[in-house]
């Protein structure tokens, strides 16, 4: 199995997934978009193929691209031809990818709740608001939640983060949303969240799991075993 390109067709259905359910999808053989109004994800522009400098101005003289942030894994995707349009570097994350064996995590003394409903869906967006910094709005949440596994924490009474299972094929699940909101951070809840996430994408039949890492997370990733794959820039426009 090609662990990175299912790595990013699983990132990419679920990019698609949420502007098909809760705002607009685009997609041709060069591009597509992802939307959602009064949200902000997904808002992205990705590609199909490498554009050339004529392709990617023809592109963004049709699309608003205020507030959208352009993902690039490929490397024949070069950083000078973003640049040379006024759009700077977000940030850089690393495709992980792990085989999920036999043995159990063990998830210390968290436990955890589904989003199945509005109250549990707006409860998911806040934290994920505190965790992360941007927007996931409720709606997008409970209209994808019968394909998405959307996960909170607890500690006890008190809601501490939130994860992300999407299984878009039988074999591999995509982990996305690994957050602990900052009262409850350097505990190790990241790692009680992401090995509950993994015991629960055994159970559901996976055999491998990807993700998508920051420079901070990696360190935790690589402990459990996950491998690093690729890189993935983020840019937006200046």
């Amino acid at each position: 199995m090609d662990l990175t390109r299912e790595n990013i067709r699983n990132l990419t259905n679920l990019w698609s997934l949420a502007g098909r359910a809760n705002g607009q999808f685009y997609s041709n053989d060069d591009y597509a978009i992802s939307t959602v109004a009064a949200s902000e994800w997904p808002n992205k522009l990705w590609f199909h193929r490498p554009p050339s400098r004529k392709k990617l101005e023809e592109i963004l003289d049709r699309t608003n691209i205020a507030g959208f942030t352009i993902p690039v894994w490929q490397t024949n995707v070069t950083d000078k031809l973003l640049l040379s349009q006024n759009f700077i570097l977000k940030n850089e994350l690393t495709g992980m990818s792990i085989q999920l064996k036999d043995n159990h995590y063990h998830t210390g003394e968290l436990s955890f709740q589904k989003v199945t409903d509005t109250g549990t869906a707006a409860l998911w967006s806040c934290l994920f608001l505190k965790a992360f910094g941007y927007c996931i709005s409720p709606e997008t949440v409970v209209l994808t939640m019968n394909r998405v596994d959307y996960l909170i924490g607890y500690h006890g009474s008190q809601s501490i983060g939130t994860a992300v299972l999407f299984r878009d094929t039988p074999n591999l699940a995509g982990i996305h949303s690994i957050g602990v909101v900052p009262d409850h951070r350097r505990k190790g809840y990241a790692a009680d969240l992401l090995y509950h996430v993994l015991n629960l994408a055994k159970q559901q039949g996976a055999i491998y799991a990807t993700l998508q890492a920051s420079q901070m997370a990696k360190g935790l990733y690589l402990k459990t075993g996950f491998r690093e794959d690729f890189l993935l820039k983020n840019f937006v426009k200046h």
